[in-house]
């Protein structure tokens, strides 16, 4: 039986050198060896060291222990052939530009980085979960990484909501460099809240200033009071109340019966956002030097699922992600000058308000800046410094 044992042992180490791990089994004809292999198949390698217990005998085990690192040998190989696999949940159609200019490319750039170690699949227009249950999709495994829009979250992301004051956003791409330099490791939003949500930020899309799209008349700052106007989160809505604007909360998503219907006079939005929601038709008037607010959401993954990806993967989604921020931005603020051209191209009537007029607005909006950091200072969070290091990143970038 020895003799056997050492020709078996042989035979394996020839059949080991030559790469034929899964004809062991055949090679052998030995029904502990074909039981290994046929565990191996299943995924289930470590209950098989169940069935080898004393009863089998010294020299059967010796058998079994080599059928079993060639078969552990052999799933090991295989497993590393197949690709991670990762979900992407965002609120976006298909076709819209965000999705173009950032999430599409990142996806295609850590896939091409990767050599297609990597495969990621997008889940659009919320159709794994709502925005607002973003962070608890997340953290249940629902999605793997997501588009964190800190207007719909509430109280865990109140600082990332920096973007919605008024009056503090120029255009797309200082407001992406200034929330990316705050929220990276080690920031101190990404200390204060993306660390304690288990998120990591991989990459951020900023949007221009907003503007007032309405079907009612816009004629100066005094013609905005009363008119009911969609806001996207609850530092919105100070800002638009400080000039006189009944804020209506809702999803873009929603916005278009809201306006059709004539439930909302209209919106305070990026002018090209009117057109993937299909508003433009619907508009009148607009505001030009308004600055009502703005948006910057932002692309995490799950910190779990990161601490488990190879080093090699996290420097390609890392790489790509300040490409994209960069990319997306820059495509942002070109659009955004060019939309204003097709609506008014189009009928709309454009408000542009003097330099009179935008000290007027900017005196009206500097409680609500001021009072919004002081109410997250006494909720145990640095408003304060995160307004303040915002607009020393936001000079930087213009």
């Amino acid at each position: 039986m020895v003799q056997q044992m050492n020709s078996a042992s042989r035979r394996c180490r020839r059949l080991n050198s030559l790469g034929r791990h899964k004809r062991v089994a055949i090679e052998w004809d030995h029904p502990i060896a074909r039981e290994a292999l046929q565990i191996q198949k299943i995924g289930a390698l470590r209950r098989w060291t169940l069935s080898i217990d004393r009863r089998i005998g010294p020299v059967k085990r010796a058998i079994a222990a080599i059928a079993l690192v060639l078969a552990t040998s052999a799933a090991g190989g295989a497993a590393a052939q197949q690709p991670i696999e990762l979900k992407l949940l965002d609120r976006f159609p298909v076709d819209h530009y965000i999705a173009r200019y950032a999430t599409l490319y990142w996806i295609d750039e850590v896939q091409k980085a990767t050599g297609g170690a990597v495969k990621i699949q997008r889940y659009p227009s919320e159709s794994l979960g709502k925005s607002k249950d973003m962070l608890t999709l997340v953290k249940a495994g629902v999605t793997d990484m997501g588009e964190f829009f800190p207007g719909y979250l509430g109280a865990p992301m109140a600082l990332s909501t920096i973007g919605e004051l008024p009056g503090l956003v120029p255009n797309a791409c200082a407001a992406s460099l200034a929330y990316e330099e705050l929220a990276r490791p080690g920031g101190i939003i990404d200390k204060a809240e993306l660390v304690p949500a288990g998120v990591r930020m991989l990459y951020v899309v900023g949007l221009p200033q907003y503007e007032l799209f309405t079907s009612r008349k816009i004629e100066s700052v005094a013609s905005l009071g009363g008119l009911k106007i969609r806001s996207s989160g609850a530092t919105m809505d100070a800002g638009l109340r400080s000039v006189g604007i009944v804020p209506i909360r809702m999803g873009a998503p929603e916005l278009h019966e809201s306006f059709s219907r004539k439930t909302v006079d209209g919106t305070a939005f990026p002018i090209a956002s009117l057109y993937p929601y299909d508003l433009a038709k619907l508009v009148k008037y607009g505001t030009v030097g308004g600055t009502f607010g703005s948006s910057i959401t932002f692309y995490g993954i799950s910190s779990r699922v990161w601490d488990k990806l190879p080093a090699a993967v996290q420097a390609a989604m890392l790489e790509a992600g300040e490409r994209t921020t960069r990319r997306a931005c820059a495509l942002i603020d070109r659009d955004n000058e060019e939309a204003f051209r097709t609506l008014e191209q189009g009928g709309a009537t454009l408000v542009r308000f003097t330099p009179e007029q935008g000290e007027a607005l900017r005196a009206l909006y500097a409680p609500v800046t001021q009072e919004w950091a002081t109410a997250l200072d006494g909720r145990g969070k640095p408003g304060s410094e995160v307004l303040t290091r915002f607009r020393e990143a936001v000079a930087r970038g213009q």
